[in-house]
């Protein structure tokens, strides 16, 4: 039998209504509200009212929290949680004051087997991430008490609905007095930017999990490292979000997804990983990051993928590459001007023959257009 005892305050936001919930305001370690709060997913129970976890999101906490210590996550974790008035106690700050109607003490135990009385309704992946980096850390906690299943269903909805993101100019205005440097360091880690025109690309260049770190192609990079244009990110960056798929309106997710195509690729095809190499050129990377795309979305389109989960989206890629030929970014190509929107087309539909070809044993360059068959053959036969 585990017991817990958190000193809270009490309110009622709408005192001229009856009937409305009773905000209980505590902290606790985020190992002890996953003992006695569930998260119940959709794919799990009808009704419940949290959508599947995103790895991508929770790892994007463990980030946020690993890359410097001082960072903290203040905002709070909303449950509702049901008990027994009797577990919620009225509390005095000593004998000779009256007793205060917004102090309490929530105060129950819990067995081992028995229902757990409180349900998650917003914060999951806050919890989950921090539980990685250290199960003792400390969560504000908003819980509403015995609230009924329709104030439960109504408090979910608004949440994830009505939140709108913070513009970077409310950021700056909020930033009075600052170091630039040191804000911009600490806003990295939350993968945030000051500089507007930075956006991706920048975190592209500096994120120890991005496969493109230090190589992209701008001032702040030595010139033997300046390899991958900043348009490449870009344009292929944007073309995911042109998908329409929920989960990429996450940053986190998005870019947990577009790293986890290139750091299989970079693994699986690390000697093309130079200055000279088409492949990290602008063509190479956003037609390879359309073909592997269009692929990846269709497996989710199908539901044979969790496309925020970057584990499965390496392995998915990983079995893509089995049908591709890393010598189609060795090999000469046919005289043409493949930067373009028409060239880059060719370059996909080259991409799209050989995993043909090879799912058919056949020779992996048949039919592909682009690729100079006689330079080819001769290297074969030598």
């Amino acid at each position: 039998m585990a017991s817990y005892q958190y000193p809270c305050l009490l309110y009622h936001q709408r005192q001229e209504v009856e009937n409305t919930p009773t905000f209980c305001l505590f902290h606790a370690p985020v190992t002890q509200i996953l003992e006695w709060a569930d998260i119940k997913r959709l794919e799990e129970e009808a009704g419940a009212p949290q959508r599947r976890t995103s790895p991508a999101k929770v790892t994007a906490i463990q980030h946020f929290l690993t890359q410097e210590p001082r960072n903290t996550i203040p905002t709070s974790v909303i449950i509702t949680l049901d008990l027994p008035e009797s577990q919620v106690k009225p509390l005095s700050l000593n004998d000779d004051d009256p007793k205060s109607d917004d102090l309490g003490l929530l105060a129950f135990e819990l067995s081992q087997n028995a229902e757990k009385p409180g349900l998650i309704i917003d914060g999951q992946h806050r919890l989950l991430g921090m539980q990685q980096v250290n199960p003792q850390f400390n969560v504000n906690v908003v819980a509403l008490l015995n609230a009924d299943d329709t104030e439960k269903a109504f408090q979910f909805l608004v949440i994830n609905n009505k939140i709108s993101p913070v513009s970077k100019d409310h950021i700056r205005a909020l930033a009075l007095h600052y170091e630039k440097q040191e804000l911009d360091n600490r806003l990295k880690t939350a993968r945030l930017q000051l500089d507007p025109n930075v956006g991706f690309v920048g975190l592209v260049d500096s994120e120890e999990t991005s496969p493109f770190k230090g190589i992209i192609s701008w001032p702040t990079n030595p010139e033997k490292q300046r390899i991958v244009p900043p348009s490449a990110i870009e344009a292929s960056i944007n073309y995911i979000q042109q998908q329409k798929v929920k989960q990429f309106e996450s940053d986190d997710v998005l870019l947990a997804f577009f790293y986890a195509i290139w750091q299989t690729i970079k693994t699986q095809w690390l000697s093309l990983w130079h200055k000279e190499s088409k492949l990290l050129k602008k063509m190479g990377v956003l037609a390879l990051t359309q073909y592997m795309t269009d692929a990846l979305v269709a497996s989710y389109d199908w539901g044979q993928l969790d496309i925020s989960d970057p584990q499965q989206i390496e392995k998915q890629v990983k079995k893509l590459l089995s049908y591709q030929a890393k010598m189609f970014w060795e090999v000469s190509w046919e005289p043409s001007s493949y930067d373009t929107k028409s060239g880059r087309a060719l370059i996909v539909e080259s991409l799209v023959q050989i995993s043909r070809n090879l799912r058919a044993d056949d020779l992996w360059y048949a039919d592909v257009k682009i690729v100079d068959v006689t330079q080819l053959e001769t290297m074969v036969k030598e």
